[in-house]
């Protein structure tokens, strides 16, 4: 039951960060906005969820797994009856923030309670479901998102949540063996709530600059007072941390080089996956000739295949430990991203079929063992601060490889994708999949060093 709760709260926060991508243009209609306004909808729930996952990690480790798990079922079902039924922008934009709310709470409780829950024996199994679920929870969003809204409208894209978290609160109310009592020690109620709002004021710049760089240039003094804004917020940020006394970011945690590098490489793997599911309906489209419906049945064999080897891996964790699989993961990744650019141009399917088939595996492979890893290496009453530090590096990972990619192929992507389907030069795909290698073997070096010097080879 603890693993059905978490893998509830695990894809149900994936789930609403793509579900409303492909009813944009209908809910835009709907609520007479254009699209510059709309892209508030994407963000509002993103930012909330990365900004706020920090924060509810470190409060489930202050008051439990459970107690911050129910109160991120209750606001999520809550804030999805709001979006269901706002009847302006303001108000789904409200209520997208508050669901932001609910999801960093859930986001950070669905891994966290593995690592509280569950023995060191056991936890790779649990992290392969709940990684499995999360998986589930992007796969299916977009498709999802399209059904609804085309059968049963867009406002029912959030209203499904209600019945799925009211069973999931269900569950984690009535199933999850109690919270135990803390210290009476007297705390703030909310941790560093300076620490919150730098994190947010960050987070909101730095990706509000990544969604307008392409626009209005990346080298336009707009953009470039961006990001010195943003790395001039995140040096206060790590400043305030260092001082703090209740920190929201716990560094004490980085002092092992370890618990560094198997989260540099966490960031690194999310930049590539990031970057090559940007890159791939491109590729497939432009060179391969694809129509958008094949294309997205092709796409979807990377999760398919993750869904299934993730779960078994986590498993396999448990009994070899996690080195081996981390860096192994990796290197086949490194492998079939250099396959593809070698490849790159090539009339047949079965190439890129293949690629993303040895992707799904080499991800799979790769990242419950990396979760489970950084776990270990925190102490079991900082599970939830653990867990909060992997989803906010894999929340901000994605973006920055989305942008890599972007600024390597946008040369090669004509203004009529469809007129020129099948006819472009597949060199410029080339290089943004070299990019994606070389991240690739960054997380391998990384994750091998991370395993290092460790007694306890189950773990290492």
């Amino acid at each position: 039951m603890i693993l059905i709760g978490a893998g509830c709260a695990a894809f149900m926060n994936i789930l609403d960060g793509t579900i409303v991508t492909v009813s944009l243009p209908t809910m835009m209609h709907d609520l007479s906005v254009d699209t510059a306004l709309g892209i508030a909808v994407l963000l509002a729930y993103t930012i909330m969820l990365a900004g706020t996952v920090l924060m509810f990690g470190r409060m489930a480790d202050r008051w439990g797994m459970r107690r911050v798990m129910i109160a991120g079922f209750l606001l999520f079902v809550a804030s999805s009856l709001v979006c269901g039924l706002a009847p302006s922008l303001p108000v789904l934009v409200l209520g997208r923030l508050i669901q932001g709310i609910g999801g960093g709470m859930l986001s950070a409780t669905s891994l966290g309670a593995i690592g509280y829950y569950f023995s060191s024996a056991s936890r790779g199994t649990g992290i392969g479901i709940i990684s499995a679920a999360s998986a589930l929870g992007a796969t299916l969003g977009s498709p999802l998102g399209g059904i609804i809204s085309e059968t049963l409208g867009w406002r029912w894209i959030f209203l499904v949540n209600i019945p799925v978290g009211l069973l999931a609160l269900w569950i984690v109310t009535c199933r999850f063996p109690p919270d135990p009592e803390y210290s009476t020690e007297p705390r703030p109620k909310v941790p560093d709530l300076s620490g919150v709002l730098l994190s947010i004021a960050t987070l909101t710049t730095f990706l509000i600059v990544l969604s307008r760089g392409s626009e209005t240039g990346w080298f336009s003094p707009v953009i470039l007072g961006g990001f010195l804004l943003a790395a001039i917020l995140l040096c206060v940020f790590l400043i305030h941390e260092s001082r703090c006394s209740d920190p929201l970011l716990d560094l004490d945690l980085f002092h092992d080089p370890r618990f560094c590098l198997a989260n540099l490489a966490n960031v690194c793997t999310s930049m590539m996956v990031g970057g090559f599911l940007f890159l791939m309906p491109f590729y497939l489209i432009l060179v391969s000739g694809l129509s958008q419906a094949a294309t997205g049945g092709i796409l979807l064999l990377f999760s398919g295949v993750y869904i299934l080897v993730s779960p078994v891996t986590g498993r396999l964790s448990d009994r070899i430990g996690n080195r081996v699989l981390t860096t192994g993961g990796m290197a086949l990744a490194v492998l079939a991203l250099a396959f593809a650019a070698a490849t790159a141009g090539s009339s047949a399917l079965v190439i890129p079929i293949a690629f993303l088939i040895l992707m799904g595996i080499a991800y799979g492979t790769y990242l419950s063992p990396n979760n489970r890893q950084i776990l270990h290496l925190a102490p079991d009453e900082k599970q939830g601060t653990a867990s909060g530090i992997i989803r906010f590096f894999f929340y901000i990972g994605q973006p920055i490889g989305v942008v890599l990619v972007e600024a390597v192929i946008r040369p090669g992507i004509p203004p009529d994708m469809l007129a020129a389907a099948g006819r472009v030069d597949p060199g410029v795909f080339q290089a943004g999949l070299l990019v994606c290698c070389a991240l690739a073997a960054l997380s391998a070096g990384c994750s091998f060093f991370a395993g290092r010097n460790k007694k306890d080879q189950t773990s290492a």
